[in-house]
């Protein structure tokens, strides 16, 4: 009985790390001060970035991240807009790996197709380096 309940304190301990980090900026580790009120739901973020980026695009983020949708009901996403986003091919940024991606983020033609960044640090390394981030 006393392993069975270290087991579970263990798993759920797993469980809640999982939740408490940002679905914008994957594995890093939301801050507190930093969310926002959705539809009554609380959202967390890592940073002001993250925060900021999401305020500015709810409807593209929230269908774009599984555990943001599954937040929501069908009403509420209705009423959101989230049905009508379309989503980018493009998911995450080429040269931040771990960063979701939006239609309004930083972007520049390259080879005739229009690649999507997280921030402009981000593009001035592709500049440098485009072969490095693409054939990653």
């Amino acid at each position: 009985m006393k392993y069975k309940l270290i087991i579970l304190m263990l798993a759920s301990s797993l469980l809640a790390q999982a939740s408490e980090t940002c679905p914008l900026m994957k594995g890093e580790e939301n801050d507190p001060e930093e969310s926002v009120v959705v539809q009554g739901k609380q959202l967390d973020f890592c940073c002001g970035s993250c925060n900021r980026q999401f305020s500015e695009n709810k409807a593209y983020y929230i269908k774009a991240i599984k555990s943001l949708y599954d937040k929501f009901s069908a009403a509420e996403r209705d009423k959101l807009g989230v049905d009508k986003v379309q989503l980018l091919d493009q998911r995450t940024c080429v040269v931040y790996t771990d960063r979701v991606i939006n239609p309004n983020s930083p972007s520049l033609t390259h080879g005739g197709k229009k690649i999507y960044f997280w921030s402009s640090s981000a593009v001035r390394r592709f500049k440098r380096d485009p072969e490095k981030y693409l054939n990653n």
